[in-house]
């Protein structure tokens, strides 16, 4: 008998069918149950494999016992069967180790903001997916354009009431596309909208192309991208009467793409988008614009009339009123954004969950100015939605401005728990952990990132700040070498090594650097990066028409780009610069015109920035009025990062009225709750320990402090006046020939140049 026929008579061939047969029935099974049940996909593959890999001990137990009759066990069956069983064991033991078995889904209890608490399904983390979701162009005539963005932002928001997506649109990511080329993402190359979505730790981005068809049916052609491989993992043309129809078919299409599970699908909210936005698409339309004025075009003023003709259109257009709230506030008509704010809230079931919570929590912020009901939003948000990037994220800000370090930090690790592709946030876990003193956790963090991405600049650039704020000198240089082999065109690592350079002195050859970057920026972050730091470096050599030349220039651009309020809250804090450079009449006079454009109650937080100049010009009790008023505000709305400057201004109060317990005690407190320690704080408490006969003391901070920047002109003063308090009036000599060198061109009225050149004459003619 040949072995053909020994198969046959042992039944080898039916058995083995019979068993793939069943396997395959087994598998479809089980895909019916991840489709239709939410069960975990890991369960089909882990079968699969298994049932796959146990063919051998199949076809060696239908070789033993296949045949009809009694059969009896050898010892080589045995054991190929056990150690085929073994192996496969092993095998998926090792691969699937760790993935979750069970459902998709769980369900929690969750806790409102009144305390009232109820059970909630939502996705587990490993199953959401995350997609940027480009403009698709538009294919037929200009009049047609305006529904390119419209449809993208429709489809957003339908897509948003899913847990298991997160969706990103160009206009979230505004910086990245002006990086690109592009200020709306629009035109872009398919490699280069790879790489935006990459850059972000996207999975997948969407492109496409829409017209209106000469018949009067829209026509959307979308393809969905893998953005690691490149490749187009679906093409979809959906055509329909209206946009809104449109919109719903390509949101459920792209979710059954996405590999979202029918019983979800089926079973959880799916409103039409009509009702989710408004059923007026003139409506609609305006609200677009709006929302395009205000995030491509930084252009508030001309975002108002379209939102203001949106809600007209449709008054219980939720997101129209809340982006009217934005845009009011922004614009200093706090009466018409409490309007807008109160109507949004009440039509808050017209949005998605997500979005809603979003709403409440600026409500209560905003409006109600009760930060911690806002911040119990955000942890509802969080346990309903308990793997939602974004509801940390929020979180996380909160916890930042209120200054509560350790609960930023751990919603920063929440964040990569849920998802570890989110490695941009370990940047900002380092900075908390720097801020806290925690070195070698800061450092840990950004070695992590360099590790994922040896290839990435940003990676060795961050980390070259890390050692530059930490004074390992010589090891940022290096860092900076590395990136720059990297990216040699990149300006945040050319202004890193102008920093470095500046700390060691060399100030010509920084400023001539500056000039040429200067001249060579192309987009206005660019503009104000270099601004910032040629203002900063002017006002360290004591040259305050640089440095109010610089901040002019500075603030025309932040204002191009920012919020208005925003830029102009940060142009008071950085108007100080021209006080302290020796023109605080000049700082007097743009503050108080710059606080007229400020809304209130936030006008009050320029009282920071006045009573610093005010110190500066003598007039101590309108400084302490100008400070209360701003503490007010930080206290209602627990700004805590305004705490450190309070505690500097403070301290100057009490410097200038002789009290330098006092002032000491603030000083201390500002460096200590600082978000980074800059050279004002460190020769503030230095003059003061100095001043006040504590003079090891006033030693051991200027070391530390020239440790982080060896030249810095106010350091080298300090240093002289200790030298010259002991006698040591060559070493006295050594520093103020540093400080001197950095005051060559100082303005007349600039103090410390002025001082230093004093003390250098008492040292020449004693």
């Amino acid at each position: 008998m040949n072995f053909f026929q020994e198969l046959r008579q042992r039944r080898v061939f039916r058995i083995t069918l019979s068993y793939l047969v069943g396997s395959w029935g087994l598998l479809q099974f089980l895909a019916f149950l991840e489709n239709r049940m939410t069960v975990s996909p890991h369960l089909v593959n882990l079968a699969g494999l298994s049932l796959l890999l146990l063919l051998p001990a199949v076809i060696t137990l239908a070789w033993v016992h296949g045949r009809p009759g009694k059969d009896t066990w050898g010892r080589t069956p045995k054991v190929v069967v056990s150690a085929n069983v073994v192996a496969v064991v092993l095998l998926v033991g090792f691969l699937f180790s760790g993935r979750d078995l069970g459902g998709v889904t769980r369900t929690i209890a969750v806790e409102d903001e009144n305390g009232a608490v109820t059970e909630r399904v939502v996705p587990k983390s490993e199953y959401r997916r995350r997609v940027l979701l480009f403009y698709p162009e538009n294919s037929g005539p200009d009049e047609d354009a305006w529904a390119s963005e419209t449809t993208a932002l429709l489809l957003s928001m339908d897509l948003s009431q899913d847990g298991f997506l997160d969706v990103a649109l160009p206009l979230t990511m505004t910086g990245a596309m002006l990086e690109a080329g592009s200020r709306d993402g629009h035109g872009l190359p398919r490699a280069l909208q790879r790489k935006l979505a990459r850059d972000a730790h996207i999975a997948y981005f969407l492109t496409g192309t829409i017209v209106l068809q000469g018949d009067g049916q829209w026509q959307l052609a979308t393809e969905l991208h893998e953005s690691e491989s490149g490749k187009v993992v679906t093409s979809r043309t959906d055509t329909a009467a209206d946009l809104f129809a449109l919109v719903d078919h390509a949101s459920r299409q792209l979710r059954e793409d996405l590999g979202i599970p029918a019983a979800h699908l089926d079973e959880n909210p799916d409103l039409p988008i009509a009702e989710l936005s408004s059923a007026d698409i003139e409506a609609v339309k305006s609200h677009v614009n709006g929302v395009l004025a205000v995030t491509h075009q930084n252009d508030w003023e001309g975002a108002a009339p379209y939102l203001e003709d949106a809600v007209a259109r449709d008054p219980h257009f939720t997101l129209a009123q809340f982006l009217l709230f934005a845009v009011r506030q922004t614009l200093g008509d706090q009466e018409g954004a409490s309007v807008a704010i109160s109507a949004a809230m009440e039509n808050l079931y017209r949005v998605p969950e997500r979005l809603a919570f979003m709403i409440k929590s600026q409500y209560y912020f905003n409006e109600k100015q009760d930060a911690d009901k806002a911040m119990a939003v955000l942890e509802m948000w969080s346990q309903i939605y308990p793997d939602d990037v974004d509801a940390y994220e929020q979180q996380a800000t909160y916890y930042f401005i209120r200054q509560d370090l350790p609960s930023a930090i751990a919603a920063y690790e929440r964040i990569l728990d849920i998802d570890p592709s989110r490695v941009q946030f370990l940047d900002d876990l380092a900075d908390l952990h720097t801020q806290l003193g925690n070195h070698p956790e800061a450092e840990a963090c950004l070695q992590r990132y360099v590790e994922i991405f040896p290839g990435r600049a940003d990676g060795y650039e961050d980390l070259s700040d890390f050692y530059s704020i930490t004074g390992r000198l010589d090891e940022a240089r290096e860092a900076l070498e590395k990136a720059q082999l990297l990216e040699p065109e990149n300006l945040d690592l050319a202004l890193s090594l102008i920093d470095l350079d500046v700390k060691f002195g060399r100030y010509a050859e920084s400023e001539r650097a500056l000039a040429d970057l200067m001249a060579g920026a192309d987009t206005d972050r660019d503009r104000i990066r270099v601004c910032a730091r040629q203002m900063e470096l002017a006002g360290l050599r004591g040259r305050p028409d640089v440095v109010i030349d610089r901040l002019e220039v500075f603030y025309e651009r932040l204002l191009a780009i920012q919020n208005p309020m925003q830029a102009n809250l940060v142009y008071t804090m950085a108007l100080p610069a021209i006080s302290m450079a020796g023109r605080p009449d000049a700082a007097l006079s743009r503050l108080a015109e710059v606080k007229t454009r400020i809304p209130a109650p936030y006008a009050d937080l320029a009282g920071v920035g006045e009573a610093w100049v005010l110190v500066d010009l003598g007039r101590l009790a309108e400084a302490r009025a100008a400070l209360a008023a701003a503490v007010v505000v930080v206290e209602a709305y627990k700004f805590e990062t305004f705490r450190s400057s309070i505690a500097l201004i403070e301290g100057m109060i009490a410097e200038a009225e002789g009290d330098l317990d006092t002032a000491i005690a603030r000083y201390r407190t500002a460096a200590e709750t600082a978000v980074q320690v800059k050279p004002m704080y460190s020769v503030r408490l230095a003059r003061t320990l100095r001043l006040a006969g504590e003079s090891d003391e006033a030693r051991t901070v200027l070391d530390a402090a020239v440790k982080v920047e060896p030249a810095h002109p106010e350091y080298q003063l300090e240093l002289a006046q200790l030298a010259y308090d002991k006698g040591d009036l060559a070493r006295a000599q050594e520093h103020l020939t540093v400080a001197l060198a950095a005051w060559d061109e100082a303005d007349p009225e600039f103090r410390p140049a002025r001082q230093a050149r004093e003390l250098s004459a008492r040292i020449a003619t004693p």
